[in-house]
């Protein structure tokens, strides 16, 4: 579904993990700094159907009951204070965590988000979005706005930038310091003749041979952290009291990883993690649910695991675009352009919703079809970045974007 960016040698092929050119040392100095945490909902989440303004007439007119929140009944919505004047704002049924975080006012939602010139192509709308931009145009930025993003901090830690799974995202590319794994143990080099053969093949001067050396300094240092049993075998993660991430899916054995690599105080600065198959063009009342059940709880497992971070740490989940007001005929969603973004830490003015929301009536609506983009999603990204993760000017961040009216969202 996306056009994926591979970044191999042959010590990432005997580690099982991808690995760009490192540039830092094993002996570098810790960074306690603050964590960026960034959830992709990749294929298009459908914004309505998340969260949906129940009483509104022309949301009831464009779909079935079984592809919106309702006000009462089997699809009956959980309804959020704060919202927009006048409409009835729910959550979908099954997302009962992530109310209880919004509740909490650690969690603040923004509808009508995206990019404003919108797309409807998967690859290009990730594209744009993951590099920074906002049209097809700027889709030469060579780098990942993740990448630039580091690269304004200059953190020195041991391991700055990690992706959860198999391999960077485009949000990463061009990264220098950035390795995905998808488990902590994992990231290891093997059997002791691979370690010597590994020695062997880096012993020159050339830059692949420095980078070598410094990844397997690196992947050295952090086998030291992790937790071992009296005959030296790692230990399973133990999240905190309280917290299971048992039987929630694939996007809770992520977080986990995550959990775990983030305890591991070797300088973490920036994390992402994608959860795929928003892409509802059928069947989207069995899928949505379980999409969102998993999205909730795991969502939530990790917060509450990561509660002696909660003042350092701010969680971003976006999705490239939404989907379109009026339903298909395959019971489902076809892609659109205005979705929902959320922000979740301790630092976010939760407990509300943010964005200019506009309703849904035909003349509101974008070519008369879809929810309309009135927030970019840079807007919501470069108050994350100032107030929260420490950069001063995010020029370099978001090329020629220049934010009109802050959120407020922290």
């Amino acid at each position: 579904m996306r056009r994926r960016h591979f970044l191999c040698s042959s010590l990432a092929a005997l580690t099982g993990s991808r690995i760009s050119s490192l540039t830092f040392a094993a002996d570098a100095p810790q960074s306690r700094d603050h964590l960026l945490v960034v959830l992709f909902l990749r294929g298009g989440c459908d914004g309505l159907h998340l969260l949906g303004p129940a009483n509104d007439k022309d949301y009831i007119a464009a779909r079935p009951e079984w592809l919106r929140v309702t006000e009462s009944g089997k699809f009956e919505g959980l309804a959020l204070k704060n919202g927009f004047n006048g409409v009835d704002m729910r959550l979908h049924k099954e997302a009962g965590a992530l109310k209880e975080l919004y509740d909490s006012g650690h969690l603040a939602m923004v509808h009508a988000c995206g990019l404003q010139n919108g797309t409807r192509s998967h690859f290009e709308a990730q594209d744009m979005m993951e590099r920074g931009v906002a049209d097809q145009k700027d889709i030469s930025v060579a780098s990942g706005w993740l990448t630039r993003t580091i690269e304004a901090l200059s953190p020195r830690g041991l391991l700055p930038a990690v992706a959860v799974g198999g391999e960077l995202p485009d949000s990463l590319l061009h990264s220098k310091v950035a390795v995905s794994m998808t488990e902590a143990c994992d990231f290891n080099y093997g059997h002791e003749r691979q370690v010597a053969l590994l020695k062997r093949l880096y012993e020159g001067r050339e830059s692949i041979h420095r980078t070598g050396k410094l990844t397997l300094d690196t992947i050295t240092a952090l086998q030291t952290k992790l937790p071992r049993d009296g005959d030296g075998n790692v230990q399973d993660y133990a999240p905190e009291k309280g917290v299971s991430y048992e039987d929630i899916g694939g996007l809770g054995d992520s977080l986990r990883s995550l959990a775990q690599i983030a305890k591991m105080d070797a300088g973490l600065r920036v994390a992402t993690v994608d959860y795929d198959g928003w892409d509802t063009h059928e069947s989207q009342e069995y899928r949505f649910n379980e999409q969102v059940s998993e999205l909730s709880r795991a969502l939530a497992a990790f917060y509450n695991d990561m509660s002696r971070f909660h003042s350092k740490m701010t969680i971003v989940v976006h999705t490239e675009f939404g989907r379109r007001l009026k339903s298909n005929q395959s019971e489902g969603t076809d892609h659109g352009y205005g979705g929902v973004h959320m922000v979740l830490g301790s630092g976010v003015k939760g407990g509300r919703l943010y964005g200019d929301w506009r309703g849904l009536a035909n003349e509101h609506l974008d070519e008369g079809a879809d929810l309309a983009i009135t927030t970019d999603y840079r807007t919501l990204l470069t108050e994350v970045l100032t107030k929260r993760v420490g950069i001063d000017d995010v020029k370099s961040i978001f090329p020629g974007f220049e934010m009109k009216q802050a959120l407020g969202i922290v």
